[in-house]
């Protein structure tokens, strides 16, 4: 191993002394049969008594490695090799000098350490972005078909004409007769306004007078409405539930017999359900009247003609009363039976005609009947 020099410069304080100077010489080692190394060895001989503040400090030696043959002389080093050392560090202040090498080969890389314990889990990161839409699923099934929309011209009508016969007889119509209202869905209906009765305001949608109109028909004429403006009429089913299907409407019935008798019932509400539920009857508390109670039992039952059985009955009902009604088993009121002109003692004609059990009962047919009703 070559021997390390150190070399520690202190310039004169004073005036212009001369620059000390380094003396250097090379020193080859030889290790036999290997390759050798060759130190250059700098001694500040001669700069010592040139200066005297110039201090020896323990010497540093560099060297440079350039390996040779033995016996031969030092070659030139190769391109990429360690160059000649150099004096670094001298500068214009007191400091130490350093002679400074190559650096040494790599070391062998060293085992596989043993593997660490697992970190601490890190915290929840932030919410991902919401990803796209997923396929379209399939069509559902098909809804009921909705109620007629308005138009423009419909809702302003609408929204000036009457709704009812109350309004028509609180705006001056004090005459009973037929005129123009608007149902809920703002669909004109022509009716019939009774302004007479217990203070008037009453929209009629059944009337029977003389029997001048068969009233033993089928579903479809039930459900539109037949009959005449100057005689007798059914309003239609549909009607009737358009103009119930909102608010709270009072019934009154109203009879007449061929005697000059009268009566009536009364009810604290009616409600007629769409085509869906058969036009279902939905009636309120018996509210008084001469005539008695013989609805109440048609109460929440369909409505049933001919040729649409919906009572409750084996036999269907409107067949063998010979009318259209609420029907139970099979029932205790029939106003839309056949108009047989007061009693009908026979066997074949019982509980066919125009019937009120709790009035004349099942053998006498009214000669008049209406259906009324009014907001309640």
């Amino acid at each position: 191993m070559c021997r390390s020099w150190a070399v520690q410069e202190r310039r004169a304080q004073q005036g212009d002394a001369e620059t000390g100077h380094t003396d250097c010489f090379r020193e080859t080692l030889l290790s036999a049969g290997r390759a050798e190394f060759q130190c250059t060895v700098c001694s500040p001989v001669g700069a010592a008594a040139a200066m005297p503040g110039l201090q020896i400090l323990p010497p540093l030696l560099m060297c440079l490695f350039w390996p040779r043959a033995v016996g031969g002389l030092v070659s030139e080093p190769r391109a990429g090799s360690c160059p000649d050392v150099r004096l670094i560090g001298l500068g214009e202040s007191d400091r130490l000098a350093v002679l400074q090498g190559c650096p040494g080969a790599p070391g062998s890389p060293g085992g596989k350490g043993e593997q660490g314990s697992p970190g601490v889990k890190g915290s929840k990161g932030d919410e991902g972005r919401v990803g796209k839409p997923g396929p379209q699923g399939p069509a559902g099934p098909k809804g009921e078909k909705g109620e007629r929309g308005e138009t423009p011209r419909e809702s302003f009508y609408c929204e000036t004409g009457a709704k009812n016969c109350v309004q028509l007889r609180d705006s001056g119509h004090t005459l009973t007769g037929w005129y123009t209202i608007y149902t809920p869905a703002c669909r004109r209906i022509t009716v019939l306004c009774d302004m007479d009765t217990d203070q008037g305001g009453w929209l009629v949608f059944q009337k029977r007078v003389d029997g001048s109109v068969n009233f033993f028909r089928n579903w479809k004429s039930y459900r539109d409405g037949f009959g005449s403006q100057l005689s007798e009429f059914w309003l239609g089913n549909e009607n009737i539930h358009q103009l119930t299907r909102t608010g709270a409407n009072e019934l009154r019935v109203d009879l007449e017999d061929f005697e000059g008798g009268a009566a009536h019932a009364q009810y604290s509400s009616f409600q007629l359900q769409d085509e869906s539920q058969n036009y279902r009857l939905l009636l309120g508390a018996f509210a008084g009247g001469e005539a008695g109670d013989s609805l109440s039992v048609h109460g929440n039952h369909s409505f049933t003609t001919f040729d649409r059985d919906n009572d409750a009955s084996d036999s269907n009902c409107a067949n063998s009363y010979q009318g259209a009604w609420w029907y139970s088993s099979c029932h205790s009121s029939n106003l839309n039976g056949l108009y047989l002109k007061g009693a009908h003692l026979s066997k074949e004609s019982h509980a066919t005609g125009i019937n009120w059990k709790t009035g004349k009962g099942y053998r006498y047919s009214y000669r008049t009947s209406t259906m009324k009703i009014r907001p309640a």
